[in-house]
């Protein structure tokens, strides 16, 4: 009988683009053998229909799924979706991804294999060799680079290229060792807090390389608020530093 891999999948104002990237999330399900591969969109009410396309999905992809609420911040919607991944779907494997067509479904096979394979964290890295970010905006690089030099720093970790990716794949046992709700993090800092409670939870690490392409529809959530959030959340991941450097390969 076949696990289940449940993929969670953030949108606001995602209308376009939830088009596209829905049927090309359930098109690798057939590269998938050992699992069954459900998407769980978490909608925080967007006023462009993205939930009204969704619900049409629904009728062709009986794995899909959508949650709707109030907008208060990726690292909450993130939560609600992991939750329900867990407590409703039972899934052994948990994906995240952007709904912007920056990061290519293709990769999801590969991330499953090498969670089979004995990895509890694979991350999809836009700077280790091989990775790349074209038309990438110098500052954002910049931002994304220095961001990760800080997680490292400050939250004990090492040999970490990608702290802030937001493409990922995590085993649910791992869940199961701290409590989600715990995570003060609402926005895009969520990421960097739970890479750090996942390896401070014994999580073994992979890093793959990706191409995080140019956003073709809609406009990045990016605000000023998650970027204060951000570094005050850097000294919360200093208090609960890791005891020991995640494991690589």
């Amino acid at each position: 009988m076949a696990k289940t891999g449940c993929l969670c999948l953030p949108t606001y104002n995602e209308v376009e683009n939830v088009k596209v990237v829905i049927p090309r999330i359930f098109a690798q399900a057939i590269r998938i053998p050992t699992h069954d591969l459900h998407v769980v969109v978490v909608d925080d009410n967007s006023p462009d229909g993205t939930a009204a396309v969704v619900r049409e999905f629904m009728g062709s992809f009986p794995n899909l799924h959508l949650l709707t609420g109030e907008k208060r911040g990726l690292g909450e919607a993130y939560k609600r979706g992991m939750a329900y991944a867990l407590s409703e779907l039972h899934a052994d494997l948990i994906f995240e991804m952007d709904a912007d067509l920056q990061h290519d479904p293709s990769l999801l096979p590969q991330f499953v294999t090498l969670a089979n394979s004995g990895f509890s964290l694979v991350i999809g890295s836009r700077f280790i060799s091989g990775g790349a970010t074209p038309n990438f905006p110098w500052h954002r690089k910049v931002i994304s680079v220095l961001g990760t030099r800080l997680v490292c720093l400050f939250g004990g970790l090492e040999l970490l290229t990608d702290c802030t990716s937001g493409y990922r794949c995590i085993r649910a046992d791992l869940f199961a060792h701290f409590d989600l709700r715990n995570l003060a993090s609402h926005g895009y800092s969520f990421q960097s807090a739970l890479l750090c409670e996942l390896i401070r939870n014994g999580a073994r690490v992979i890093e793959v390389p990706i191409v995080f392409r140019e956003r073709e529809q809609g406009e990045s959530k990016l605000s000023i608020r998650d970027q204060v959030e951000f570094l005050v959340n850097l000294f919360r991941l200093r208090s609960k530093r890791p005891a020991a450097a995640p494991r690589t390969s």
